[in-house]
């Protein structure tokens, strides 16, 4: 037996050594990472036949010691159309005016357009990756995040004085006003992925005000430092008068939840008009009565501000969307707020932060920062939208700390906000059609910010506050098939109503981290390497040797007939030394399974979530190289021990539809 031991831990200790070379080559530094993206670009353009600029960060520019006069700046600028403008000192790119030329040609309505930025550390090194959004002008307001240097057509920079080009918040306030930056659906103002300038140094935490100040936090930084930031100041003036706020909150048999949410709602507005509707579709008779003699307890003390409370009860199948959609029909407000049962409102003022907001013309929705109760840790701020879906990037972190850019604070333009909490304006519900019944549970509040984007407005999460979500923070994954299914087909139906969206998000740059469980925001080269991974299936071996066990961890982050996502660890023991492949078993034909090898992924966030050893290369991305014959499976994973040969084998509740096969999911159709 201490033989047997001596032998395996000699082995184990070989298959550590090849483990760990092997997750060394996944792990990018920043100039090498570039230099692959660069060279990849090259191939292609040289494939395609098409000009390719690169997204260059290795060579160096035009160097610019200062911000200098108006004649200096002309000096410095781009050929006639387009100048160049910095404010700090640095270099542009080496490609930055013919990238900048390019795209003003192909965009002729772009008036001002701002890039990416790094750090110059030495020579040829650089670091700190400023990765910017899309224009976002509620973000803009917040801090001006334009950074060191923009790019602007010739009629634009006439019309800036001399104090304006030597002064960077004047400069760029001024840009953005001649450019109409805050209207509908602007597209006069734009940002153009790839490193654009090379600053010589970094920059400390934002200071309050305007004129000059560089606002913007990019690196995770004591949060403590930034408690009292304020960021830019608004001018978008109070609240007009008449304004009335229709609190919708559907809710059922959860009474004790709902007298807090309300509660706690009446003590927290400050100024603001509001009325409550309460949507129950279906209470059992005693929660039915405790309900009914809250909301007359409520309208009988009058509270402040409050103008009535309305109980509507219609006994039906659950469906999220047809709820808020009968309270938005019986509300008389110009403002309509979307609100969780489980919200609890701790401190005043978050309904005026959010009426502010959504006054404005060209704001859609209205999302607020959300934490679980009794912690401090994230349960809402913002929806990123990646190449697996809809997702909360920042969900269980902690608040305490400040993540990349600083997006756990101050105010964000986000692609989606949750419908935990959501407002906008009525006529504004009215214009996108309200929340798409169709999408009873899950994926509504995205559906219906999805809708506002493609017709213009900018949705906006506001991170300056907190409420606290009674969402359970330990309920762990629901995995059961046939939750999994209707979640599946809804993601479907809302990819369908919006293919020009599926795994894109304007507001979250393509170099920032795309995997789900690693929810920290932080550029994507510190993931290491997403290798893209085409595989055969071939029929499986024999599998009666292998024992069905669910020390083997399989999560399905995304399947569908064309690709799969996700991680498999076996608990308890070394995963250096297990060669792992997926299966695929017919659900009708039980006997019928398939087996698929995969490249090794790396995974940054279980190696930082999970207490077991070597698990840092046990994700997957592989698609299918020619579909499964037709069919629905269910998706497994085998694990064999490359040193006894015991082989495991567990099955996920996940399952894809091979074919032209459809099947119904309530509503909702998914192949």
């Amino acid at each position: 037996m201490e033989l047997k031991k001596a032998v395996r831990q000699r082995f184990e200790k070989l298959f550590d050594i090849r483990y760990e070379k092997k997750r060394k080559r996944y792990i990018l530094d920043y100039n090498a990472w570039v230099r692959e993206m660069e060279q990849a670009a090259e191939e292609e353009a040289q494939n395609t036949g098409q000009k390719v600029c690169a997204q260059e960060a290795g060579a160096d520019g035009a160097e610019i010691k200062g911000t200098g006069s108006r004649k200096n700046r002309e000096a410095e600028q781009a050929p006639p159309e387009v100048v160049l403008l910095a404010f700090a000192g640095g270099c542009f790119s080496q490609d930055a005016q013919e990238r900048m030329e390019w795209f003003f040609a192909q965009n002729p309505e772009v008036l001002l357009a701002y890039g990416d930025e790094d750090v110059i550390v030495k020579k040829k090194v650089y670091a700190t990756p400023w990765l910017k959004p899309c224009w976002s002008p509620d973000s803009y307001l917040c801090r001006d995040y334009l950074g060191s240097a923009v790019a602007v057509r010739r009629s634009l920079f006439e019309q800036l004085t001399e104090e304006e080009c030597r002064d960077e918040g004047l400069c760029h306030d001024k840009l953005v006003a001649l450019a109409g930056g805050f209207t509908k659906g602007c597209k006069t103002i734009a940002h153009v992925n790839g490193i654009f300038y090379h600053r010589l140094e970094h920059w400390d935490l934002p200071e309050e005000g305007r004129s000059g100040k560089r606002i913007a936090v990019r690196e995770e930084t004591d949060a403590a430092n930034i408690a009292g930031w304020a960021g830019r100041e608004e001018t978008a003036g109070s609240i007009p008068p008449n304004t009335l706020v229709s609190v919708i909150i559907p809710s059922k048999d959860n009474v004790s939840v709902l007298k807090q949410c309300l509660e706690t709602l009446c003590g927290t507005v400050e100024s603001t008009d509001f009325e409550i509707i309460v949507v129950d579709n279906g209470s059992c008779e005693q929660s039915r009565k405790a309900v009914g003699r809250e909301i007359d307890r409520l309208n009988q003390e009058h509270r402040a501000h409050l103008h009535r409370a309305v109980y509507l009860y219609k006994p039906m199948e659950f469906n999220f969307s047809h709820m808020c959609n009968l309270g938005a029909e019986a509300a008389k407000g110009n403002l309509l707020l979307f609100l969780n049962d489980d919200i609890e409102a701790r401190a005043t003022g978050f309904m005026e932060a959010m009426v502010q907001k959504a006054m404005q013309p060209w704001t859609g929705a209205v999302g607020y920062k959300l934490l679980y109760p009794d912690s401090e840790r994230i349960q809402h701020a913002g929806v990123t939208n990646i190449a697996l879906g809809p997702t909360h990037k920042l969900q269980c972190l902690k608040d305490s700390d400040c993540y990349y850019d600083g997006r756990n604070r101050g105010v964000w333009n986000m692609l989606a906000v949750t419908g935990a909490c959501l407002m906008l304006r009525r006529t504004v519900f009215g214009e996108a059609g309200g929340f798409c019944e169709k999408l009873k549970v899950a994926f509504n509040d995205v559906d219906l910010c999805f809708t506002l984007y493609e017709l213009g407005y900018q949705n906006v999460v506001i991170n300056s506050g907190y409420l606290l979500h009674h969402e359970s923070l330990s309920r762990g994954l629901d995995e059961t098939e046939e939750k999994v299914k209707r979640l599946m087909g809804e993601r479907n139906l809302l990819y369908e109503r919006h293919p020009a969206l599926e795994g894109k998000d304007p507001y979250y740059h393509e170099w920032l981290n795309g995997s789900v469980l690693d929810t920290a925001i932080k550029p994507a080269f510190e993931e290491g390497i997403l290798l893209e991974d085409t595989r055969e299936h071939e029929p499986a071996m024999d599998l009666s040797k292998a024992r069905a066990d669910e020390c083997l961890l399989l999560r399905i982050e995304y399947a569908d007939k064309e690709r799969l996502n996700g991680y498999a660890v076996v608990l308890g023991s070394d995963n250096a030394c297990f060669k792992k492949q997926l299966l695929f078993k017919k659900i009708k034909e039980p006997d019928t399974v398939y087996i698929m090898d995969f490249t090794e992924q790396y995974r940054s966030d279980l190696e930082k979530n999970m207490d077991q050893v070597n698990v840092g290369l046990c994700g997957f991305y592989v698609r299918f190289a020619n579909p499964l014959p037709a069919g629905e499976y269910r998706v497994g994973m085998m694990a064999r021990d490359q040193i006894s040969g015991a082989e495991l084998v567990n099955w996920s509740s996940r399952t894809i539809v091979s074919g032209r096969e459809k099947r119904k999911i309530g509503d909702c159709e998914t192949q």
